[in-house]
Parts: C-alpha cells; sequence; structure tokens
C-alpha cells in the first residue's frame, strides 16, 4: 500500500513506523529492556540483568536463589512491559503519505492526532503468522529474529526475558510480511490489487514472551583499530591505509579542502539461543492484540502473586489479550493475585482496551527509571570503538551535523541483499562461516565504496544489507559500484558457501534517523520500495548461488555487463511483473592490433567545435613540426562532448600515419591500479609487435644482476627516488613520479586502497572474470617477452607487469624481482615503459589519448607524467571535466614540462546544431532550421554533437516538424522532445557533488533551493537553523566569505547586477538542474517546514510598496505547506492581482488552484461560503472565456450560478418554460414597467452576480453560435438588470445585444428600441461591447465605414495603455475589421489594422489562447489567397490542419474548411480540395442563425474555391453521368446558399451569395442560366461598391459567363480596372480572352 504512493509514502512509513517505534522504546525503558535491533517490521528487545541490575553488589552468580530471584524481576518487567504495550499501543493509526501527516498536525504542538475510530475493514492484522491455521507462507511469513553466537561464549552463563511485536508495514527495511485486512468476511484475504485506496490504517500489535538460555554475539571486522579521537599530526601517515574522499579545490590543487572518511572497522551485534529461538512458535499463537508466553516464563510469573491476568490457553501457550475478558469463559482460566486500581482512569478512558484492565494493572505515567546515569551523561568525545557499530555514511553525516542528528534525504541508491541461505548460524561452524561472509562483504562493500546496513538472521537464515550511494559515498552510477562487489563477493562466497543469493535493485529510498528525537534508542534507516524488491528478487530459484538484478540496475550498468535475461516474473505486492536479469560478468572485448577503438566509432563526418578542432589541429601540427613534450588538455563538464571530439581528434591525427592509443577510466575503478594505462600498453605492445618498430641494435646491460642489486637506468632522478623510498614502508601504493625532484609532485594527489583488486570494467579494457579472459595468460606473455627484446630489455622484467594485467598471475616472479617490494616495483616498471615508450616514438609517431581523467588512478597518473617528462616526441591528450570541480591539480604538474594548451568545451552553439540538423535533412530540401526547434535541442543535449545528431535523426520522423518553404519548423506552439531526447541532466553527479561539501553549507544550499531562481542572503539567514554558526546571525562579508570557501563546485554564483533592487547582494544557483537536484532529496516534512518558515517571512515584510512583488512569494511557500487557510487567502489575493493585471492564465492557475483544495476539503467548502464560491466559480470562468476556452468557462459558470441558486436549465422542458417567463417579463418591463425590484441586500448581491456571470455566458455563446442559448442569457441579463434598477455597461451591453437579436430575426422595430436605449444609457461614457454590437448592426445594414468607425472606438475602449483589458471584445472587434478590409482587398494598404493584427497574436500568445490562432491562420490565409501569395500561406496551412486532428468547435470547423478547400484549389491540389469540401458540406446543417461572422470565411471561400475547380474542369464530382454524383452536388451547392441566409450579414455576403446560386448552371455548362442569376445579382446588391475585392471578383466572373464577346469584355475590363487599383494581380481572377473564351480553354458560344 505505501509502495503505491510513491517517495511520499516511504517517508511517510518510516517517520510513522519511526514514532510508533519511539513510542514503544519509550515504553520498554521504562521497565528496563534494551532493544537489541530493529529488524524491518519488528523489534527484538531482551532484558538482561546486567543491564540494570547495578545495585546488587554482593549477587553472587553461583546463588540459586539468587538466579530464580533474578528470574522473577525479567519475567515480571518483561510481562509488565508486553501489557503496557499492548493497553497503549494497539489501534495506532498511522498515515501512508507524507502530505497526510502534515494534514493531521498540529499547527501549534506539532503532535499528530492518531484518534482512532475501531472500524472492521480498518484494523490491520500485524503478523500474519499469527493464525495457526496459516502453516505456510512465503519465504519470509516467519518469524525474522537475529540468532547468532558470541565469538568467546564469554556470556553463556546468562538467562533473559525475550519478546518481539511486529507491526504490518513491510517497507520498513525489506521485510515481506503480507498485510491482512480484517473485512466482512474475516476468513478470506484482502488483496492489495483489489483493495481500495487509503490514505491511513490502524496498527495492532502481538507479542512472544519467552525465558531462557540468551548469547551474545558480535560479527564483523574485528580487528581494525580505530583512530584516537584526537587529531595527532603523528597519525597523519596512517591515511594512505584507509579510503578517503577529497573535497575539490576552487583551482584544483590537492592541498585544498580535505576530509577523510577512514574506515575504522565495522561490527553487528546480535543474540541467539533457545530462548530466541522458542519465540516463532509462541508468536504464532498470538493474535492482533494479544500477548503469548511460553510456559518457562508463565511458570516463573505464576509463582509472584502480584496481578491478575485473564489468559487463554493455545497448545502449550498463555495467550493475553489486549482488551479484558469479563467473565470466565470455557476452555480459560482466571489466575488470581494482589490487583492495585489505577489513580489514571481519565487517561485511561481515552485509550482503547484499558478500562477493563484498569482495575488489575498500574498504568503510570512514564517517568525513566535511570538504571545507569552514566550511561546519558556521555562525554563530548565518546569512546571511536563504539563507532564500529554505525555505518560509514551514517557516521560521516552524524559527526558533521547539529544535534547529533542528519537531515532525512530521498536518495537514489542500488540496493544489494544477501541470503546466505539454510546457514545456522547458533551453531560454532555456521559462526564461523557468517563470520567469513560477514568479512568478506565488509571488505567488498569497503572496496567498492557501499555500507553495510544490517546483519540479521531469520528462519530462512542469515541476510545481510548493503546501500550504495549514502551521502558522501554517493557516484553517479550506484549500480556499477554494486555490481562489482556482488560478482567479488560470488567468486568468494562459492568457496565456502554451499547455498546463497545476491540481489540488486536500483531505485529511490527514504533516509533518516528513527525514532526521531528519542533520548534512548536512534538508528539511521532507510525505506522504500527498492528495498522490498531486492528481497523478493530472491525467491526464484536462478537466484541460487547467482546475482538478479532488476531492469534499473541493468539500465544503469549499461553495456559494460554480461547480462542473462530472466523475463518478466511476478513479484509479490507488484501488480505488474519485474522484468529480471542475471549478472554473468563485466563485458570482455578483444583487443584490435594497433589498438586504438577511437577509429571504430562513429563513421560519420564530425560536425560542430570548428574553432576548437582548429586549435587543436594547430597544436597537433605543432607537434608534428617540433615535438616538445605537448599536452593537450580538452575540459568540459558532462554531456559537452568530450569523448566524441577527442575520436574526431584520433581520426584525423591517425589519417596522417601517427598512431593513437587510446585509454579510458571509469569512477569505479578509480582505485584499480593502472587501470587507465592498461589498453595504453597493449596499444604499445602491438605496435612494437607490428614490424613498425625495429629491433634496438644497442642492447643494453642487464640491469638485473646475478647478486639480485636493482640497478636502474642513467637517470640520476631515478637513484634519487630509490633513495627517497628506501626507508618508508614496503606496503603503500602511493609514489610519486621516480622522475620528480620536488618533495610533493603529486604524491598526494589520489590514494589507493591495497586492498583493491585489479577488475576492469570499461570497454576499452582487458578482464579476468573467472576462467575467461580476452587474452590467454601465455599469449600476453610472450608479446610482452617480445617486445622487451626488440626494445633491447631483459625478459626477466616480465614479472612486472603482473600488477597491471591480472592474467599473468601465474607468472612467478624470479629470484630478482621476488624481492622488490610494492614501491621499487612502481619505480622500476615506470622506468621500463618509459623506456620502451621512448624507443618507439623514436621510430613511430605516438598520441597518448585518455578520456575521463578525472577519474584516473593515481599510479596510471604518474606513470603518465614520468612518460610526458621523459618522452619529447610523445603527444599527450587529457580529457577531463571541469578543473575547478574535480580534484585534477596534478594536471598543473604536467603542464610544467614542454608546451600545453587547453581548449573548454561548453556545448555547442545555435549555429552548429543548426548545421547538424540541415546535413540529417538535406535530403528532404531543408535549407534552414527553425530558432525555435534549435533552442529546444540546445537546452536538452547541452550542446553534445554526438546527442544532437542522435537528435537530427529523430527529427526526420518527429510528426509535429514540418518544412514550410525549405524552413524546418514545428508543427505547433507546443513544440517539445521531453520523451524524444531521454535523460540528459546532470542531478546523480550534482547530488554526489553536494554529499562532499561542508554541512553548514549543505544547510545553506538546501534552504536556497527553496527560495526563487535568485535570492539574497537574508531571505536564507530568516530561516537558517539557529545553531548553522557559519551563516545564522553573521554579516554580509563573512556569510560571502564562507560561500568562497565552501563552494568547491561553484554552485551558487553572485549576480553582478541588482536584478531584485533590494540593495542587497543577489546570488543565484550556476545552473536550474542544482536547485532542482537539492531540493528532491529533501524529505517532504522538511520541505513543508522550509516553505512555512519562508511563508512566514515574506508576509511579515509585506507593506503597501512591495505587496505585489511579495504576494507572489508568500503565496507559493505557503502552497508547499499543509495550511489550507493560508493557501486560500493568498492564492484569492494574488489571483485578483493578476486579474487585475491582466495576467490571464496566471489567474487561472491560481483560481484552479482554489477549486482544488475547496473540491478535496468539504469541511473548508463548508466554511468558505456559497456565495464566496460562486464568485471563485465565476472569476475562473471569466478567465477561460477571455482565453477563448469556452467549454471549460462555460462549465465553470455554470457551477457559479449553482452555488447561488439560479442554476442553469438542466431539461428542455425546463429551459422552455424559464425561457418564456423571462420573455414575458421583458415584454412587461418594456410595454409597461417593472413590478419586482430587488431592494433586499442579498438579492442584491446575487443579482449582480447573476448579470455578471449571464455577460459571460452571452459571450460564449456570440462565438459558439447556440442561438436559443446566446438570447436566453441576453433576455436574463437584461431583465436581472432591469430588476437591480443598473444602468451600467452591463445593462446597455445586454440592451445592444437583444437589438441584434431582433435585427437577426427581423423584428427591426424591436431592434431600434433597444439600440437607441442603450445609446441613450451610454451616452459619454464609452462601452466597448455596446459599441461592437452597433457596429454588426451597420455592418448588417450595408453601412461599412460607419461600422468601421464604431470598431475603431471599440477598440480604443479596451486599451489603457496599449494593455488589452477585454480580450473578447477586442478580438471581436479586430475581427470584424480584418475581414472587412481582407475582402475590400486593403488590409496590406491598412498598417493600422495590420499593427492590430499582430497586436491580436501577441495577446493570444500571451494568454496561451490556442483558439485565436485558428482566426490570425485564416485571415492570413485568406488575405494571401486574395492577394495572390500562395507561398505565404504554408505555414498557416499546416497550423489549419494541426487544429483539425484536435477537433475544434463546429464554428471553426466552418472557417477552417472552406478557407483550406480554397486554397488547394488554388495550387492545384485538388484530392484535398474534394477531402475538405465533403467535411464542409458535412458540417454546413449545424450552423444556425448566429451574429458570429467567422464562419463567413469559410462560405465565401468555399464558393471562391469551386469556381476555380470548375475552370480548372476538375469536375468530375458534378458529372452528370452519374446521377446520384450530381444529386450530391446540388446538395452541396444548396447547403452553402442556406448557409448564405443562416449568417444574416447579406448585404456582405452577396457577391457570393449570387455566385452559388450560379454554380450549378455554370458548372454543368448552362451558361446562359448562370449568367443570368449573375446579372440579376447585379442589380439587387445595393453596397457592392466599398467591398471592392468582392465587387471586382464578382466583375470578373461575369466577365467569364457574359453571353455575347461584348459583355465579356466591359466586365473583364472593368474587373482589371478595380484589381489593378488595388494592386492585385488581374490574371489570376480575370478571362485571358473574353472575346473568344468564357474562361481558361473554354470557348464561347459567341465570339467577337
Amino acid at each position: 500500500m505505501a509502495a503505491e504512493k510513491g517517495d511520499s509514502g516511504a517517508e511517510a512509513i518510516a517517520l510513522e513506523i519511526g514514532s510508533y517505534m519511539g513510542e514503544c522504546i519509550e515504553i520498554i525503558e521504562h521497565f528496563g529492556g534494551d532493544v537489541v535491533k530493529f529488524l524491518g517490521d519488528a523489534v527484538l528487545v531482551s532484558f538482561q540483568s546486567s543491564n540494570f541490575d547495578e545495585d546488587n553488589d554482593d549477587y553472587n552468580s553461583n546463588d540459586d536463589n539468587a538466579k530464580a530471584r533474578q528470574k522473577n524481576v525479567l519475567v515480571r518487567r518483561a510481562v509488565e512491559c508486553g501489557l503496557q504495550l499492548l493497553a497503549r499501543l494497539s489501534h495506532y493509526r498511522v498515515y501512508l503519505t507524507a502530505e497526510e501527516r502534515t494534514k493531521h498536525k498540529s499547527s501549534i504542538t506539532g503532535e499528530i492526532d492518531r484518534r482512532v475510530k475501531i472500524e472492521k475493514n480498518q484494523r490491520f492484522y500485524l503478523f500474519e503468522g499469527g493464525q495457526s491455521q496459516r502453516s505456510s507462507a512465503s519465504s519470509r511469513d516467519s518469524l525474522l529474529i537475529d540468532s547468532t553466537e558470541n565469538l568467546d561464549n564469554t556470556y553463556a552463563e546468562e538467562y533473559s526475558t525475550a519478546f518481539n511485536f511486529w507491526n504490518c508495514l513491510p517497507i520498513l527495511f525489506g521485510k515481506s510480511r503480507k498485510n491482512k485486512v480484517y473485512a466482512s468476511r474475516r476468513a478470506s484475504d484482502t488483496s492489495d490489487t483489489t483493495r481500495e485506496a487509503v490514505n491511513s490504517i490502524d496498527l495492532e500489535l502481538h507479542i512472544a514472551l519467552s525465558c531462557g538460555d540468551l548469547t551474545n554475539i558480535i560479527l564483523g571486522d574485528l580487528q581494525n583499530t580505530p583512530p584516537p579521537s584526537n587529531n595527532d599530526n603523528n597519525n597523519n601517515n596512517n591515511k594512505d591505509n584507509n579510503p578517503r574522499f577529497s573535497y575539490a579545490s576552487a583551482n584544483g590543487n590537492d592541498d585544498s579542502v580535505v576530509d577523510e572518511i577512514d574506515y575504522i572497522g565495522r561490527l553487528e551485534y546480535a543474540i541467539c539461543g533457545p530462548v530466541v529461538e522458542s519465540l516463532e512458535d509462541a508468536l504464532s499463537a498470538a493474535k492482533a492484540g494479544e500477548m503469548s508466553i511460553t510456559p518457562e516464563a508463565y511458570d516463573i510469573f505464576q509463582n509472584q502473586s502480584m496481578m491478575s491476568l485473564y489468559y487463554e490457553k493455545r497448545k502449550q501457550f498463555y495467550v493475553v489479550k489486549s482488551s479484558d475478558v469479563g467473565s470466565n469463559k470455557k476452555n480459560s482460566r482466571f489466575n488470581h493475585g494482589r490487583g492495585t486500581t489505577t489513580p489514571n482512569a481519565s487517561y485511561l478512558s481515552t485509550r482503547p482496551g484499558l478500562m477493563n484492565r484498569a482495575a488489575t494493572l498500574n498504568i503510570e505515567p512514564l517517568i525513566p527509571r535511570t538504571r545507569n546515569a552514566s550511561h546519558f551523561e556521555l562525554s563530548s568525545d565518546p569512546d571511536p570503538y563504539y563507532f564500529k557499530y554505525l555505518n560509514r555514511s551514517a557516521l560521516y553525516r552524524l559527526q558533521h551535523s547539529p544535534e547529533d542528528n542528519f537531515p532525512a534525504q530521498f536518495r537514489d541508491v542500488t540496493i544489494m541483499f544477501i541470503s546466505l541461505g539454510k546457514l545456522n548460524v547458533a551453531t560454532p561452524e555456521g559462526l564461523q562461516i557468517a563470520q567469513r561472509a560477514s568479512i568478506a562483504t565488509i571488505e567488498a562493500l569497503v572496496k567498492y565504496e557501499g555500507v553495510l546496513q544490517q546483519f540479521a538472521v531469520d528462519d530462512k537464515g542469515a541476510t545481510l544489507l548493503a546501500v550504495f550511494g549514502l551521502p558522501p559515498l554517493s557516484h553517479e552510477r550506484e549500480a556499477v559500484f554494486a555490481a562489482k562487489a556482488a560478482i567479488e563477493l560470488r567468486e568468494k562466497f562459492v568457496e565456502f558457501l554451499e547455498d546463497f543469493s545476491i540481489s540488486l535493485s536500483t531505485g529511490v529510498i527514504f533516509n533518516s534517523v528513527l525514532p526521531q528525537g528519542n533520548p534512548y534508542r536512534r538508528d539511521p534507516a532507510i525505506a522504500g520500495d527498492t528495498i522490498i524488491l531486492a528481497v523478493r528478487m530472491l525467491k526464484f530459484p536462478f537466484s541460487k548461488k547467482n546475482i538478479v538484478c532488476d531492469f534499473a540496475t541493468k539500465q544503469q550498468i549499461g553495456r559494460t555487463c554480461e547480462f542473462e535475461d530472466y523475463g518478466e516474473n511476478f513479484v509479490k505486492g507488484k501488480v505488474k511483473p519485474i522484468h529480471l536479469y542475471g549478472i554473468i560478468r563485466f563485458a570482455t572485448l578483444k583487443t584490435k592490433r594497433i589498438s586504438t577503438q577511437s577509429q571504430q566509432e562513429k563513421n560519420s563526418d564530425f560536425i560542430g567545435y570548428k574553432s576548437e578542432m582548429g586549435a587543436a589541429m594547430e597544436f597537433v601540427d605543432d607537434w608534428s613540426e617540433a615535438p616538445n613534450h605537448h599536452l593537450l588538455v580538452i575540459a568540459g563538464p558532462s554531456g559537452v562532448g568530450k569523448s566524441f571530439f577527442c575520436h574526431a581528434l584520433c581520426r584525423t591525427i591517425g589519417s596522417h600515419g601517427t598512431v593513437c592509443c587510446w585509454s579510458s577510466s571509469t569512477e569505479v575503478e578509480k582505485s584499480s591500479k593502472y587501470y587507465l594505462v592498461k589498453n595504453i600498453l597493449l596499444a604499445l605492445f602491438e605496435i612494437i609487435d607490428s614490424n613498425q618498430v625495429p629491433q634496438n641494435a644497442k642492447r643494453r646491460v642487464s640491469y638485473l644482476t646475478g647478486s639480485g642489486a636493482i640497478q636502474l637506468n642513467e637517470s640520476a632522478t631515478n637513484s634519487h627516488a630509490i633513495g627517497e623510498f628506501s626507508t618508508n614502508s614496503s606496503t603503500t601504493s602511493v609514489i610519486p613520479s621516480p622522475t620528480t625532484t620536488k618533495e610533493t609532485g603529486s604524491i598526494n594527489n589520489s590514494h589507493v586502497n591495497p586492498n583493491r583488486l585489479t577488475r576492469y570494467s570499461t570497454r576499452s579494457s582487458i578482464q579476468d572474470n573467472g576462467n575467461q579472459s580476452e587474452v590467454g595468460t601465455n599469449e600476453i606473455a610472450e608479446l610482452i617477452v617480445r617486445c622487451l627484446r626488440i626494445c633491447g630489455e631483459e625478459d626477466g622484467f616480465l614479472p612486472l607487469f603482473k600488477v597491471v594485467f591480472n592474467t599473468l598471475t601465474d607468472v612467478e616472479d624470479n629470484r630478482y624481482t621476488q624481492r622488490l617490494d610494492g614501491r621499487g616495483r612502481d619505480i622500476l616498471l615506470t622506468g621500463l615503459v618509459t623506456r620502451m615508450v621512448r624507443y618507439v616514438s623514436e621510430h613511430v609517431g605516438l598520441v597518448f589519448i585518455s578520456d575521463d581523467i578525472q577519474w584516473a588512478d593515481s599510479a596510471s597518473i604518474r606513470l603518465l607524467q614520468h612518460i610526458h617528462e621523459q618522452c619529447q616526441r610523445v603527444m599527450l591528450v587529457l580529457a577531463t571535466r571541469p578543473v575547478k570541480d574535480y580534484n585534477v591539480g596534478f594536471i598543473n604538474n604536467f603542464r610544467e614540462t614542454g608546451y600545453s594548451q587547453e581548449i573548454e568545451l561548453n556545448g555547442l552553439g545555435a549555429a552548429e546544431i543548426g548545421e547538424i540538423i540541415l546535413q540529417t535533412f538535406q535530403t528532404a530540401g531543408v535549407k534552414s532550421v527553425s530558432p525555435e526547434i534549435v533552442h529546444v535541442i540546445q537546452k536538452r543535449t547541452a550542446g553534445n554533437p554526438l546527442y544532437v545528431k542522435n537528435m537530427a535523426i529523430v527529427l526526420k520522423d518527429f510528426n509535429h516538424v514540418t518544412v514550410v518553404e525549405c524552413v524546418l519548423v514545428p508543427s505547433n506552439n507546443q513544440f517539445d522532445l521531453e520523451d524524444l531526447l531521454g535523460n540528459f541532466d546532470y542531478k546523480r553527479i550534482i547530488k554526489m557533488q553536494f554529499d562532499r561539501l561542508e554541512g553548514s553549507f549543505q544547510e545553506f544550499l538546501t534552504v536556497a533551493s527553496c527560495l526563487d531562481q535568485y535570492f539574497t542572503i537574508e531571505e536564507v539567514q530568516s530561516v537558517i537553523k539557529d545553531n548553522n554558526t557559519d551563516f545564522k546571525d553573521t554579516s554580509d562579508e563573512i556569510v560571502r566569505e564562507k560561500i568562497e570557501k565552501y563552494d568547491v563546485y561553484h554552485f551558487i554564483q553572485k549576480v553582478d547586477d541588482n536584478i531584485l533592487e533590494t540593495g542587497c547582494e543577489v546570488f543565484t544557483f550556476s545552473h536550474i538542474t542544482i536547485p532542482q537536484s537539492i531540493y528532491d532529496m529533501v524529505s517532504y516534512e522538511t520541505r513543508i517546514l522550509l516553505h512555512r518558515l519562508l511563508a512566514k517571512y515574506y508576509e511579515s515584510e509585506i507593506t503597501r510598496e512591495n505587496y505585489a512583488d511579495l504576494l507572489g512569494k508568500v503565496t507559493r511557500h505557503y502552497l508547499q505547506t499543509d495550511w489550507l487557510d493560508k493557501q486560500l487567502y493568498f492564492l484569492e489575493a494574488l489571483a485578483d492581482l493578476n486579474m487585475k493585471s491582466y495576467l490571464l492564465p496566471e489567474a487561472t492557475a491560481n483560481l484552479e488552484r482554489i477549486v482544488k483544495i475547496l473540491d478535496e476539503n468539504e469541511d473548508l467548502a463548508a466554511r468558505f461560503g456559497s456565495v464566496h464560491r460562486s464568485d471563485i466559480y465565476r472569476r475562473l470562468g471569466m478567465c477561460f472565456t477571455m482565453r477563448t476556452k469556452l467549454n471549460e468557462g462555460e462549465h465553470f459558470l455554470f457551477q457559479a450560478l449553482e452555488c447561488i441558486g439560479e442554476p442553469w436549465p438542466r431539461s428542455e422542458p425546463e429551459f422552455l418554460y424559464k425561457f418564456w417567463v423571462n420573455r414575458l417579463a421583458q415584454f412587461r418591463h418594456r410595454k409597461l414597467r417593472v413590478f419586482r425590484k430587488i431592494d433586499k441586500n442579498l438579492k442584491r448581491e446575487i443579482g449582480n452576480r447573476v448579470v455578471k456571470i449571464m455577460a459571460q455566458l452571452s459571450n460564449i455563446y456570440f462565438y459558439t453560435g447556440k442561438g436559443r442559448a446566446f438570447v436566453y442569457t441576453c433576455l436574463v441579463g437584461l431583465n436581472a438588470c432591469e430588476r437591480l434598477n443598473e444602468k451600467g455597461a452591463n445593462y446597455t451591453m445586454f440592451l445592444a445585444r437583444n437589438s441584434l437579436l431582433s435585427w437577426l430575426n427581423d423584428e427591426k422595430e424591436q431592434s431600434v428600441f433597444y439600440i437607441t436605449k442603450a445609446i441613450q444609457l451610454m451616452d459619454k461614457k464609452i462601452d466597448a461591447d455596446t459599441l461592437n454590437i452597433c457596429s454588426h448592426l451597420c455592418f448588417a445594414s450595408g453601412k461599412f465605414k460607419k461600422a468601421r468607425d464604431l470598431l475603431y472606438q471599440s477598440i480604443d475602449a479596451v486599451k489603457t495603455l496599449g494593455v488589452i483589458t477585454d480580450c473578447q471584445a477586442f478580438y471581436r472587434s479586430v475581427g470584424l475589421v480584418i475581414t472587412m478590409r481582407i475582402f475590400e482587398g486593403t488590409l496590406d494598404n491598412s498598417p493600422d489594422d495590420l499593427m492590430l493584427l499582430k497586436q491580436m497574436a501577441d495577446t493570444a500568445h500571451s494568454n496561451c489562447d490556442f483558439e485565436a490562432e485558428i482566426w490570425l491562420g485564416v485571415y492570413n490565409i485568406g488575405n494571401a489567397l486574395i492577394m495572390d501569395r500562395l507561398r505565404e500561406c504554408e505555414p498557416f496551412v499546416a497550423l489549419l490542419e494541426n487544429h483539425l486532428k484536435q477537433q475544434p468547435a463546429d464554428y471553426n470547423k466552418i472557417a477552417i474548411y472552406g478557407t483550406l478547400m480554397c486554397y488547394y484549389a488554388r495550387t492545384r491540389n485538388y484530392e484535398h480540395a474534394r477531402r475538405h469540401t465533403k467535411s464542409l458540406v458535412a458540417i454546413l446543417p449545424l450552423l444556425t442563425v448566429t451574429p458570429n461572422i467567422f464562419p463567413i470565411f469559410g462560405l465565401i471561400f468555399a464558393t471562391m474555391g469551386m469556381y476555380c475547380m470548375v475552370e480548372d474542369a476538375e469536375v468530375d464530382f458534378v458529372s452528370t453521368g452519374d446521377s446520384k454524383n450530381y444529386d450530391r452536388f446540388i446538395l452541396g451547392v444548396s447547403r452553402i446558399n442556406h448557409a448564405f441566409q443562416q449568417v444574416k450579414f447579406w448585404e456582405f455576403t452577396q457577391p457570393c451569395l449570387y455566385l452559388a446560386r450560379a454554380l450549378p448552371y455554370i458548372s454543368t455548362g448552362r451558361t446562359v442560366e448562370g449568367f443570368m442569376v449573375l446579372q440579376h445579382g447585379v442589380l439587387e446588391m445595393r453596397y457592392v461598391q466599398e467591398i471592392r475585392f468582392l465587387k471586382s471578383f464578382y466583375w470578373a466572373n461575369l466577365g467569364k459567363y457574359a453571353f455575347t464577346p461584348a459583355d465579356r469584355i466591359e466586365w473583364t475590363q472593368r474587373a482589371k480596372a478595380d484589381f489593378d487599383d488595388l494592386k492585385i494581380p488581374s490574371h489570376v481572377y480575370c478571362n485571358p480572352d473574353p472575346a473568344n473564351l468564357y474562361s481558361r480553354d473554354t470557348p464561347a458560344d459567341l465570339t467577337a
């Protein structure tokens, strides 16, 4: 259940179980018990006399009476403790999400409300084995108790009483207990997949109590001695024996901030013995809320007449219930004893199950009984020996965190779970095996930087739980480290374990100290579904003696490993099957002759980084002309293409005859000796063995003399090096360069773990995995010997290479090399390899390329530095991440010799990315790329050339990209490549670096991650804890110094310009990924606390002057808390501010958040009030309407009416009834007077809201063409205004709209009445809506110039300082102006109107108004069609086609289909034209009488398109040979004619109306009849002179279809004159030969 809640569930469960355990611990401590171990969903407790009976100084262990007394005391305390636990902690409410926890947390006390209402369907059984009838279960459904033995049996004679209780949630530490729900049918379990989702459950517990022999044991690394607590400088030499982590300095030097994590040993404590083993059977007899006592314990307890117990005998166990049995029952006995009444009756009354027991159980307030005060008065510097019982991560964080605690975090980790099979740890043999397995595991974890979380023993055997990725032991790919450790453990376990299994799972866990704040016991706990998955993967048979992993682990390891696919398997607790894999070995690759894998990489040309590549090639040319220890450093962040750059450089160099030797390092092998240079040496050997290097004729003297003395070459520096290290320990592997004359050099650069085995994981490496290797031992040995001889070296040097190649482990040391210690071998090997490289470089051009040098091992670095210093002809190319972020100070040592240059790569620029895309699309005719596409790719790929090229390939099939005029453009404005680009972020690296920062600075960054993009020191200080002395209550100057000191990775930077205008210094994060990564690690409760504190801080700072600036910050932070009242208050205030600022998208989001809160909290909604809620719905509906999201706006406006008791009609009869009631009321108001005026305040408030809501609804129906609804809203709004006696803008708007409705229904007198009254009331107060309706009336009556003047006034009325205040009124006015200009043919000559069109586009874009895109697209296509600029239409055509796929509104479809049909007809794409014609004809019947003029576009252009197709003889769809086809054509034309009638703006549409009427005649060759229809139209059109293009188009068609040549010539000449005057190409529309033709290629009946 908790797993279904995600990360929030993991945190909540961990904290809830921690709280539950904390209360248990307090009770246990009160009665003198000790918590031995938290075993996932269990706690093991022991009562031992040595813990607290220190006052019995005369105690004699051989005294039987003393033993008896001891038993009596221990059993009595254990029983009392168990009864208290049952009484106090049964029915414990647990919340399953962090949000639910905070919802029930008191804002005053911080306590969580756990009041429980007992319900059958909410009782959770805590231990499935508690029901005796369940004899079998899964492999982990039995008692999970640590049962091991002491190594020296010193405690074998001790006795104790122990008990175990279980909670129900398996997510905490990986136990797989199945939750059982008591529902109405007790006999069946409720499945996880069918159980309804709940946010809380009620815990119950059951307890087993036993008494008997007990053995205490300690397992782990007993030999390692922790360092003394004081910092003695004399002990610094011992640091080399331990792995360390170092902070990188800003300058990259080694002497920067260093913080070591010393391995001091790791121990695990456990208990075992018969007393522990007997708990399993005892617990199986106890149900929820019961305690089972073994017969041995009960016999001891029975002898003490101190209290009465009710019990039930089950098998041989005595079961005590948490709730009392009122009378003796069958098969139960009542044991009498002394009883006392409790004085805490009021306390007991609030606790379930305690009232009945109050007479027999003395429950007192839990005041701790101090057993030994010294345990709680530890010194500030405790004995470091006890640190062994903590894992390294927890110890480090506790030492670097205040208050002996560390922050709770979410971590990306890899879990390793190890099962040692059926190993019986209770036996001496089993104990020794467990100890050996523990040591092996600890060594592997230390080597590969994981931590041992826990060792445990259950009924199935011993298990170990390890974690990779806890701070500061974090890496970029934890799974690689875990896999390396697992493979090594498998090889060791095979030697002495008969049965074992290892599983790896990768994911997010929650990590914190639990129970928080407990004074007696706290453990570093982990929780998450990842742990459960690791445990349950070992249930399958294929896991035996194997390593299994999940898909996430496999994906993170990548192709460096060989896997066996086990397919999808169903795992308990998972609805879907999990894909599992087996890890075989790390991949093995054959090394190529003249080895350079770089040449086998990408076969395409390198694109990008031209200037950088030019600089690199210039450097290479300089080296080829005059070699002088050349060093080329390629630096750049992760993901910018350093490897890709080096591969391209390698190919270029290799084409000129130079040999490149490629090597690469990995993070997991940074401590493997000579890992980096291993491939370079192999390549070098192949070069020597390939006949490119001649035999060295100058044979050197033997360096291995008969006396066994070691002689190096003539270099005096080597002799100095030998002398320098002769007195030091021979065990360390850290040595300086053999040639350096400085005391430090690169000595302290990197320390190597001497226990680290040499294993290899990169694709360019040789590996030794089991019996398989890439190169056989004899082959590699023979190759090296041949190379030694060619270079003139002795064969006896061969054993020196064993440290490099694992395949040479069988090569025996000769009598000379066997006397060498580790340092001597390194020095001798360094000198040998350097001589060989120098000799080869005399005959072959050599370039050594080393990638990811920041992960290089120190031995390789020293060898490369020696080669660089001694081999003048060899060029080194080192690729590294930024020097400022990683510990690569050794590069400065390289630069001291010879000539060096550094090239920084920071990702490709926009021009280079565009070039890569162009090369990919060269076959598709693409000549340029939209900057928007380039920006998105650059943002998501960080400019990595390889990623960019791959994305360019993907783009070819990306359906949101299209080619327009040879330009690659996005198909819509929601272009995003999120799903295609994969994960190119750097969060894993950032988290790894964050772990290594100073604790106080971590807190600083954590607070800063909760702030906005820019923040000040004061803002961070307002929230930071008081114990953070580095940053709290300190001056800005000191804080800046601390930031400069601690920010070694440059996470934050100072902003030069004061963006916030606060007068304070402003900081920001270097990259947006940094605060996101840090914030993701913070626990939910910590986030809530930080945001609450920040919200309070900003709220206290609000003044009248900064209100607009701080209101958004206050709201944002309160939204991240659980303070709902504050959220509602500030959300509403911010929404009002947004609406006043006309930020409609922001206002919409805030109002939607309010609605969501009210919907999810009924109690809060009831307090909010229905009228207030109606206002929220109305404002939200208004925002949606202004943004032309009409369906959403209508929905919320209906809800607003519902809240004030004026619902919209829900049925047809109700609609008709209300419509006629309002119609009659309006008739009475107009003819007589208003009888029912509203005078009561409440009714007036409701009436005002009705008016505002109806105004918005009428705007919606104005567009959608829902005539009846439009009439109804206008009637209701008008009546409401008259009852309220309102004379404002709403009243004049409703008067004007009723006037328009009357005009459309041919009620001219009524229309004049309404509009006259509206104009009289408007007077000097200009109302945009009223003016807009007046312009529509003028437009409908043919007064186009007057309509345009009114529209300009309306547009000015909705502008304030250039900002549009009423989007819909602006859209309607601009739309009508543009419509008139387009069909007049004068839009291009009207710059003011073009500016209006641009402002309309800008307004739509700022409001995310995608509906307005359709209008803009139609306007642009329409104008381009008329002006014959068809190429300009292409992007808008693609836009409209995409909108058609999204099913736009019907009134928009008419305009889109008609316009596109004309476009395709003009471009002779007749198939598309026919398709859109059919779609248009199909939708035309839906058009009703409407004031919306937008459908006019579709009708006019559809008519023009049909004439175009008739002229082009594309008239097969009107063929007379097919009567049905002809009937369909006639039906379509008739529908177009009918649609023209519905529009009602006949004075404007008359030219196309008559053209549509003539079309059936002209299309069928009846030209005379068609001409007669057109000629009749000339006589009827009174206002056609003002619609100049439509008039000219009409004249042009008369010039085509007039019967006589003279008429055709006359009409054509008139049309040409008008077209020329409009600067429209006349040849497109006019008859090319009116004397002889009707139209193109159609001879006339009468010719001149």
